[in-house]
């Protein structure tokens, strides 16, 4: 493949290092060469370049700097003008040509003096060719229009995949692209393959050959969330909130069976504890407890209860009201809330049973003396109430009376379309962040519970691409393993995929981002993003990461495993632009 294009040499190696390969150009030689009828023009920084090591093999290397021969040249005589004919270029080598080949990685370096040769159209389409499965291009590569790459489709449907840069800079019109093609080729995949986008924009919802999926049409039913739903929803500290939302959770399932039988253990336990500093806030705990029990308690216990005076430690009047309560209490099955929640139950529960559980595990918290718990849990419980008020009501996704369940299995979509748009504009974060880690969860074990792992082949093939990331699938100071973390360390066994679209990578998980493979990284700069990117994103040098604040829309670094070099490409969105564009307000 390169024997036969060693005709335009273009300069000679000065330097050789690790990871720096210095060459000389004469002028003369950077001017545009005509061969053959096709016209040869070198562009500089970002052209890739290769030079002999052995008789069939070649380093391909990309440039990434250019200086005159006489820039910052220690050694030269003040006296002279140096040699101004020549330019030093600077490139990093990126992997081995050999036999038609390319392998990623270099074993040799070529020696200072060999010839350094531009690399022409047709080299650079046999380079891609020779490591695509020739199903989908996205477009042409920068500084060569003429060469438009087939991908390894294959290699970036078997990794997780990430479409980062700012507003405007290209990033759904990539993703739209990358549909589009793939919906075009779908004869070639997996009869049981499914792509579903979280559109929360309406960024999606026009494309022509998906299946439009609004989520105001269904209801999650309460009994199938789990507490990691729960607590992506209501992001609780891990060791203050979260052990009173579990519990809560427990109590909200039997409350409607054993409501009677929890207050009255609340009774008793607030009137044994009765020496509490806030003694006006623990009796008007109990009087609240009383009027819930329905007539359980006679009437006289009642009006004692409400004449109770706590008298400088000295408190007889609960004796009798105590005396009371426990017979009351004798005659019920349970004697303390965790016998009642220890047994087993799949009693159903509705929000409104959830806030009375809160309250009930804050009661109990409160009599055995810890008098802060609800201010230490008013976060958690200001995000309960936002989704109780915006989704437990009519047309709300937390109301069991709107639409059908939203229920995954493998019968989720109707028709004959791989192209799932779930239509997620009605949504707030925190509902953002339960309906995500719902569906993913549901998916995930779906795999997880109805296959074997030793007959894959079997098993669908679930891709969820998350616009908007970083609004739910962030990084969290919290040791607990998300959903999207386990699928993106375990996924590629279950034949589950995470793509992540966002305009701040900094703020998403590192977990996922680490297990990426596939990455399209459009104009970012922002330097904590960039800082972040030359961090975490494999095979990106320095001076790749220094060039993405000067991308143009709609071009993007692909970089990652599914990529046998990083190189940057000028996406052509065929139609696909128009819907996210930019809209100015100044009249034409």
């Amino acid at each position: 493949m390169m024997n036969n294009n060693l005709f335009w040499k273009i300069g000679l190696i000065e330097s050789v290092e690790e990871n720096l390969i210095t060459f000389s150009v004469n002028f003369s030689d950077t001017k545009d060469y005509l061969y053959d009828g096709k016209l040869l023009k070198i562009n500089g920084v970002n052209d890739f370049v290769y030079s002999k090591i052995d008789i069939d093999s070649f380093v391909l290397m990309k440039i990434f700097k250019i200086t005159s021969a006489t820039y910052n040249y220690s050694g030269l005589d003040p006296n002279s003008l140096g040699n101004l004919d020549k330019c030093m270029f600077f490139a990093r080598p990126l992997g081995i040509l050999k036999d038609n080949t390319f392998y990623s990685g270099i074993l040799k370096l070529p020696m200072v003096g060999e010839k350094i040769y531009g690399v022409t159209d047709d080299i650079l389409n046999k380079f891609f060719n020779s490591v695509s499965d020739h199903l989908i291009s996205l477009g042409s590569v920068n500084n060569y229009p003429g060469v438009v790459p087939k991908l390894n489709l294959s290699k970036i449907l078997t990794s997780h995949l990430a479409i980062l840069g700012n507003t405007g800079s290209g990033k759904s019109t990539t993703l739209r692209v990358l549909l589009d093609k793939i919906n075009k080729i779908k004869n070639h995949l997996n009869s049981n393959l499914d792509i579903f986008v979280f559109d929360v924009h309406g960024d999606y919802g026009d494309l022509p050959f998906s299946e439009n999926i609004n989520i105001k049409n269904y209801h999650i039913p309460l009994e199938n969330l789990k507490i990691d739903d729960w607590c992506a929803a209501l992001l609780p500290s891990e060791k203050t909130q979260k052990p009173f939302l579990i519990r809560a959770i427990n109590v909200a399932s039997f409350i409607r069976s054993n409501r009677e039988n929890i207050y009255l253990i609340l009774i008793k336990m607030a009137l044994e504890d009765s020496t509490q500093e806030n003694f006006s806030s623990l009796k008007r705990s109990v009087l609240k407890w009383c009027r819930k029990l329905n007539g359980v308690l006679d009437d006289e216990t009642v009006d004692k209860i409400e004449k109770w005076k706590l008298n400088y430690g000295n408190d007889n009047d609960n004796l009798p009201i105590l005396k009371s309560v426990k017979e009351s209490l004798d005659k019920e099955k349970y004697k303390t809330i965790n016998d009642i929640i220890s047994e087993d139950n799949n009693e159903s529960f509705t929000l409104d049973d959830l806030e009375e559980a809160f309250d009930i595990v804050f009661g109990e918290e409160e009599v055995q003396g810890n008098r802060k718990v609800r201010n230490n849990s008013e976060t958690m419980i200001s995000r309960f109430r936002n989704l109780k008020n915006k989704y437990g009501i009519k047309n709300g996704i937390l109301n069991a009376k709107n639409g059908q369940k939203l229920v995954l299995d493998k019968n989720i979509h109707n028709g004959s379309e791989i192209i799932h748009i779930l239509n997620l504009t009605s949504l707030d974060d925190d509902a953002l962040r339960l309906v995500s880690n719902y569906f993913s969860r549901q998916l995930f074990e779906y795999n997880l519970n109805n296959y074997d792992i030793s007959n894959r082949n079997k098993m669908p093939f679930n891709y969820l691409y998350f616009d908007e990331a970083h609004r739910y699938i962030m990084e969290s100071d919290e040791d607990d393993m998300t959903i999207f973390d386990r699928i993106a360390r375990e996924g590629r066994k279950f034949n589950i995929y995470i793509g992540v679209i966002s305009q701040i990578p900094s703020e998403l998980s590192r977990i996922i981002l680490s297990q990426v493979g596939s990455f399209f990284i459009h104009r970012i700069q922002n330097s904590v993003d960039l800082e972040y990117i030359r961090k975490n994103v494999p095979s990106v040098s320095y001076d790749m990461v220094s060039r993405l604040p000067v991308l143009l829309p709609g071009s993007a670094l692909l970089s990652g495993n599914s990529f046998e070099i990083p190189f940057e490409i000028n996406i052509d969105p065929n139609g696909n632009d128009k819907s996210s564009s930019t809209l100015s307000p100044i009249k034409n």
